[in-house]
């Protein structure tokens, strides 16, 4: 009885052992099935991502090479641009050139038929200019012998009254203006920015203003070629004449 259960026990260790080892198969089994695939899947994204990585190398390059190009092609619009913006300028400048010839054109033809409707020839026109020429030489000539004649008779005139009329005042140009750049108040005098080249004469009497007001008046004892001395006139002196005050003639 003993051994018979004894080889019961053994069956029973055999069978459970083998049923182990039927299980323990099937799991290694599910297992290399499962790693076979986990391999496969892991190939599969490494290949997909080195697909991906050349991808976007390519797609760097391609950006690269397209930025280049869009930098080209600006700096190509930019010299167009400028080209154009010449063009339009020379076309502006070619235009109003062309509209004064066609005025001048005008104006020439204006005058020809004038010139034709006074019945002259060129040749006599020619000689008609000349001759207006030769006039205007001749008026400018005189003009200036008018201005030394002027000139001689203020002098004499104020020569005259200098040697007859004692105190009577010298005649100048008319409109003379100046300014006192300088007072002395010791001894009465001032110093004007007139001078022989702007008309001021030697005993000539000017009109001390500020604002509008008289502050009296001047006899100029001295004359430089810019500047002149006058002396304050007392019974003319009606307020403390200042650098800057206006001097009248």
């Amino acid at each position: 009885m003993l051994r018979i259960c004894l080889i019961i026990a053994i069956l029973a260790g055999l069978a459970a052992g083998i049923l182990t080892f039927t299980k323990v198969q099937d799991i290694i089994t599910t297992t290399r099935a499962d790693r076979n695939k986990y391999h496969q899947m892991d190939d599969k994204e490494v290949a997909e991502h080195n697909k991906t990585k050349k991808n976007l190398k390519d797609t760097q390059a391609t950006l690269a090479t397209t930025t280049k190009n869009l930098e080209a092609t600006k700096g190509e619009l930019e010299a167009a641009k400028t080209e154009v913006d010449d063009l339009n300028k020379t076309k502006t400048d070619l235009t109003a050139k062309l509209e004064k010839a066609n005025a001048d054109k005008d104006d020439a033809e204006q005058h020809l038929e004038q010139w034709r409707q006074v019945g002259l020839t060129p040749e006599q026109v020619k000689d008609t200019v000349a001759e207006r020429d030769n006039l205007k030489k001749l008026r400018d000539a005189l003009v200036g012998e008018n201005k030394l004649l002027a000139a001689k008779v203020t002098e004499w005139t104020n020569r005259w009254y200098s040697y007859f009329q004692g105190n009577e005042d010298v005649i100048m140009t008319t409109g003379l203006r100046g300014k006192i750049v300088a007072v002395d108040p010791k001894f009465n005098f001032v110093v004007l920015d007139i001078g022989e080249d702007q008309g001021a004469k030697q005993r000539g009497v000017m009109m001390v203003d500020r604002d509008g007001k008289l502050l009296g008046k001047v006899r100029i004892t001295s004359v430089s070629k810019d500047k002149c001395v006058a002396n304050i006139l007392p019974d003319w002196n009606r307020g403390n004449m200042m650098e800057g005050d206006e001097v009248l003639y």
